[in-house]
């Protein structure tokens, strides 16, 4: 069964129900407990860049430190721990999983950030050309790993974070390509379970997440070994990356899925569409398709117009009759010049508009029943109001003579909308290449 790709991440930072209490209860502590942890990080910096970097004392050092700060380390199947790899393989749950394996095991990690060198090697960075390119990496990578004497490579063949709690992303390559064989390991993170705070979440930036830690009581680190796996001579690296993925996630008692960082990406953009989209109606795909449909029939008429009308009705055909009644927030703009090789043209929608706009309600009412019943009448082949068949439907619409009496002129005045609209029935059916039985078929 694929695992849909919303259940692998996270998109709530805090809990619901009854922990959300605890929370709220625990917020004033957890407060002043993040502003002493800011503090002590400044004596972590200190002794991060006085003691020597591979040493036992300053790793014992970083750990009490880490410690006080909230961030806490175990580790499992320690028999399988192999300290000859020169890679490190695990998967990827917050910003912060390199620091932990550094606590117990010496590496660093590629930087994607442009830090200071002494800040680089307190949170075990290393500069290798990230931004740079995949043949400038692959390259850096191999220079820093033929050299004896530098640490480990830690890599994240996810690429990206995930919640940790259901289903690993797919592995890349690129990291089983350095070298032949890799250390593989499995993190998993847990926090209190009356203050369950997720570690990461989608979008959120590393501060947050780094804040959201340091405000929590602790955060467990626990790593678990997998073993050294090594690169069969007549397997892929494709093949080799899954392999190292499944062991990883039974190790871990999680599934495995096909979805990439580039599915992440395009998750989160979508994402982003809906929140605009509910923020703002005349941005969504619906409401822009609809109001195409009706731009069809009323070229004239400019998308942020019919967007807006139909925010309101949600219905093409009743968007399409109230710019034909005039029943818009704002005034239609007049038609687009005509060119002189086509024909004349009739009066205007604008000019039906301005008369529908002077009528009383209740005509407009019956005015809005004819328009409809003209739709139906013409869609299912019959003849459209005021005596008018299919075959003679007129470009023109055009009063042959000015009613004398207002009943005489509200008759004109539904004819030549009937027109109206049959004739941009007809050329949307031209345009289109429609085959409609009864009516030209």
């Amino acid at each position: 069964m694929t695992v849909p790709i919303e259940a692998i991440y996270s998109r709530n930072r805090f809990p619901s129900g009854p922990s959300l209490l605890f929370l709220l209860l625990y917020t004033p502590l957890g407060i002043v407990l993040l502003l002493l942890r800011l503090f002590i990080s400044l004596q972590l910096f200190l002794a991060a860049s006085v003691l020597p970097h591979n040493t036992i004392i300053r790793r014992i050092v970083l750990r009490a430190l880490y410690s006080v700060l909230g961030l806490v380390v175990r580790e499992e199947a320690l028999e399988n721990r192999d300290t000859s790899c020169r890679i490190i393989s695990t998967n990827h749950i917050t910003p912060f999983d390199h620091l932990a394996v550094s606590i117990v095991l010496p590496c660093v990690t590629p930087s994607v950030y442009d830090l200071p060198g002494a800040l680089s090697t307190l949170l075990c960075y290393h500069d290798l050309g990230v931004t740079q390119g995949r043949e400038v990496l692959r390259f850096n990578a191999r220079t820093f790993l033929s050299d004896a004497n530098s640490p480990p490579l830690l890599l994240h063949p996810e690429g990206a974070t995930t919640s940790g709690t259901l289903a690993l992303m797919k592995y890349g390559t690129w990291a089983f390509e350095l070298n032949g064989s890799v250390l593989v390991a499995g993190i998993r993170v847990w926090r209190l379970p009356l203050l369950p705070v997720a570690p990461s979440i989608l979008g959120a930036s590393w501060a947050a997440d780094l804040c959201f830690m340091l405000f929590s009581p602790v955060t467990v680190f626990t790593i678990r070994y997998i073993g050294k796996m090594k690169r069969g001579e007549s397997e892929t690296s494709e093949e080799f990356a899954a392999r190292v993925q499944v062991a990883t996630a039974v190790a871990l008692s999680v599934k495995t899925s096909n979805h990439t960082v580039a599915d992440k990406v395009e998750y989160m953009k979508r994402l982003a569409r809906e929140a605009a989209a509910a923020a703002n109606p005349m941005l969504s795909p619906e409401v822009h398709r609809m109001a195409q449909q009706v731009q069809e029939v009323l070229p004239h008429i400019s998308l942020e117009q019919i967007k807006r009308d139909l925010v309101h009705t949600q219905n093409v055909d009743l968007t399409i009759t109230n710019f034909l009644e005039g029943n818009v927030p704002e005034p239609v703009p007049e038609p687009r010049p005509i060119t002189p090789s086509q024909s004349p043209p009739g009066p205007s929608v604008h000019s039906v508009v301005t008369a529908s706009s002077s009528t009383p309600f209740a005509m407009q009412s019956h005015g809005a029943s004819l328009t409809s019943n003209a739709f139906k009448a013409t869609s299912e082949g019959g003849t459209p109001p005021g005596g008018m068949s299919n075959a003679s439907v007129a470009l023109s619409t055009a009063a042959k003579s000015f009613g004398k009496s207002a009943s005489d002129r509200m008759t004109s005045f539904q004819t030549r909308k009937a027109q109206l609209i049959e004739n941009a029935r007809r050329k949307y059916i031209e345009k289109h290449g429609l085959q409609i039985p009864g009516y030209n078929c």
